[in-house]
This record gives structure tokens, C-alpha cells and sequence, in this order.
């Protein structure tokens, strides 16, 4: 059933009443930092879809780690400890971790570059506040 009368009408009554409240459509530049900060978002979803396909990898592959939290410093070392007998194995590893790196890189480089346009922003004070 369609509603658009209805839906004028109300939208009438709460704007007599002062009940609608103003909504700010942002501009190109507002519009560009959203996009960078949606595509730094997307790259931390990669980076993480990134580390999982890696560790389920060494999981199939019975290769556990023995400490306490993954990704540390410890972790990293320990990645490039781990050795398999099949070339194409060590292949699908290596693979895995550039996946990770190059994942952790471009976040690295978007993170940078809001920085870089953050003091141009209009909204960078309450960036910075929060």
C-alpha cells in the first residue's frame, strides 16, 4: 500500500508542530574524508579476514602457536620459524602472511593520510576531541 499521502500529511502536522528536527547534508569535502575513513574501515575488515585465513591455514596444518596472544611481536617471529615439507605448502604460508602485511600496510598508509587531511577538515576539532 503506498503512503505518500499519508506520509506528507504527517510530515505537515510534526512540522507545525516543531517537532522535525533540521538535518545537515554534508558537503563534497565532508563527503571525501567519509570515503577515506569507509576505505581505511574496509581495510581493517581485510586485514582481519587476512589473519584468519592464516591461521586457520597453520590450524589445518597442525601448527599451533604455543604462546599466550597471536600477532604480537613473539607471533611474528615464531611465523617465520614455521616450516613445511611440501613446497607448495611453505608457498600458501608465505602467501598467507604477505596477505597479512600488505593488509597492515595500506592501513598504515590511509591512517597517514586522514592525518595528513585531518587540520584541513572542518570537523578535525572534534576529531580531535574524540
Amino acid at each position: 500500500m503506498k503512503t505518500d499521502r499519508r506520509d506528507a500529511v504527517m510530515l505537515a502536522k510534526l512540522h507545525r508542530a516543531g517537532e522535525l528536527t533540521a538535518v545537515w547534508v554534508p558537503d563534497a569535502a565532508h563527503e571525501a574524508m567519509r570515503d577515506l575513513v569507509r576505505a581505511r574501515a574496509t581495510a581493517m575488515r581485510v586485514t582481519g579476514k587476512a589473519r584468519q585465513h592464516l591461521q586457520g591455514f597453520l590450524l589445518r596444518r597442525g601448527r599451533i602457536y604455543p604462546g599466550k596472544k597471536g600477532w604480537t611481536k613473539a607471533y611474528r617471529r615464531w611465523l617465520t620459524t614455521v616450516r613445511f615439507e611440501h613446497p607448495a605448502q611453505q608457498l600458501v604460508l608465505q602467501d598467507y602472511i604477505h596477505a597479512v602485511t600488505d593488509a597492515e600496510t595500506r592501513i598504515e598508509r590511509l591512517t597517514g593520510q586522514i592525518a595528513d587531511l585531518l587540520p584541513d577538515w572542518s570537523l578535525a576539532p572534534v576529531v580531535e576531541a574524540v
